[in-house]
């Protein structure tokens, strides 16, 4: 093996020019792939954490069939206890109440549809970042059960602004049709049209004195410090979730499970990165093909004085191998540092797509901000030295296929 790496470097080596060319372009090619996949890779963690904090938690508990078939008669009953004795369990994590409520919300002047989502405010706002998002107004104050929060587009449509009456009015327990007043307090804006256009956050208790039984919820989201933590958190709430209110109706689920159509999305989206990866791969194999191929071809009579000495042609096509092996190896380790170096100045800057884009835009109901910080995915950074081999290698089984082909006599006649 120590011969062929030998042997390899030399041949290489003997133009120079043509060989730097192709691992400029092997690692270019990676260095920018790199580089994409962190960007991507970043956009879409923001985009996990913003939806794990807004629609869900990384532990949820919440009623059976909630999650396929969401009604606001399917609740949990003295929620308040459960949320502490999974406080005590978890004392790292942060652990609220929400009941989401459909109905109308009325102004003095008009009237629209609405999602009012009741919250815990100081509990609430440690997981959701809508505190750079309040146009208007302030936060919500726990002691403050006549206070609501509307999404812009909300506001303009019902025509308010800060301290002005909204009532809302609805079926919110799937009975007789309840009303409470609110006063604004303050208007925020996501950059989503379904978030901005349709939601409202009120306080958590003014929503359950408009449903029957003690102490209700729709959700308890249970908020970790580590992603990592949720699969054993998971099992541990639901063995909690069973010891506290054994004859309960309850479901525990991880987040994955809570917000499917977020995953998917990330998932389809990486996908499709994948897939211009891998033609960006074959079109830059085509240049180590050229190269290994041109250096075959001005060796063939080399190569027959070889055979004619004894050497098989097997170790020939090893030989040739080697050499796309060691330009995939050299070019992807330089293509890694070059990504990675170019990646770090903008995980603290970001990328602003803000002038051309806009401020923010929606995927799969999460609001996304247009300035991008990408994070280094080191899953996928210890398997980009194996792409570029793989690919370098692949290219160079053509080359090694024609010298088994070769013919002693006719390679050392060769011209």
């Amino acid at each position: 093996m120590l011969i062929f790496i030998k042997l390899a470097t030399r041949n290489l080596l003997r133009n120079k020019r043509r060989t730097a060319i192709t691992m400029t372009g092997i690692s270019l090619g990676l260095a920018l792939m790199v580089f994409s996949n962190n960007v991507a890779f970043g956009s879409h963690q923001s985009m996990l954490r913003t939806a794990i904090g807004m629609m869900a938690g990384h532990v949820v508990v919440q009623a059976e069939g909630y999650q396929h078939k969401p009604d606001s008669k399917l609740k949990i009953l003295d929620s308040g206890a459960m949320a502490d004795a999974i406080r005590a369990a978890i004392p790292n994590a942060t652990v609220t109440r929400r009941i989401y409520m459909d109905g109308l919300l009325i102004s003095p002047v008009a009237s629209t549809a609405a999602v009012v989502k009741a919250i815990e405010p100081s509990r609430e706002r440690k997981v959701i970042d809508l505190d750079d998002k309040i146009v208007k107004g302030k936060w919500l104050a726990d002691d403050d059960d006549r206070g609501i929060m509307l999404g812009q587009d909300l506001a303009t449509r019902l025509d308010v602004g800060l301290g002005d009456k909204v009532v809302f009015m609805g079926q919110p327990d799937g009975t007789e049709v309840e009303s409470r007043l609110f006063r604004l307090r303050g208007i925020f804006r996501t950059g989503s049209p379904e978030i901005d256009g349709f939601t409202a956050l009120a306080p958590l208790s003014a929503a359950q004195e408009l449903f029957q039984g003690d102490d209700p919820a729709t959700q308890i989201a249970i908020n970790l410090p580590d992603d990592k933590q949720t699969a054993a958190r998971t099992k541990q709430v639901r063995a909690l979730v069973q010891a506290v209110a054994p004859n309960s109706k309850l479901e525990v689920l991880p987040w994955q499970q809570a917000i499917p159509d977020v995953v998917e999305f990330v998932k389809l989206d990486s996908a499709y990165g994948d897939g211009i990866w891998l033609v960006l791969g074959i079109i830059v194999s085509m240049g180590v093909i050229n190269t290994v191929l041109m250096s075959v071809m001005e060796r063939v009579r080399e190569f027959g004085v070889m055979m004619a000495l004894g050497l098989k042609p097997r170790k020939l096509a090893a030989m040739v191998l080697t050499e796309g092996f060691m330009m995939g190896a050299i070019s992807a380790l330089i293509g890694i540092i070059l990504g990675t170096l170019i990646t770090w100045p903008f995980m603290s800057m970001g990328i602003d797509l803000s002038g051309d884009m806009g401020e923010s835009m929606e995927a799969a109901g999460v609001p996304l901000s247009m300035i991008l910080y990408p994070e280094i995915d080191w899953g996928r950074l210890a398997i980009y030295p194996f792409i570029g081999i793989f690919f370098a290698v692949v290219a160079s089984l053509y080359p090694a296929w024609k010298v088994t082909r070769l013919s002693p006599v006719q390679a050392i006649r060769h011209q």
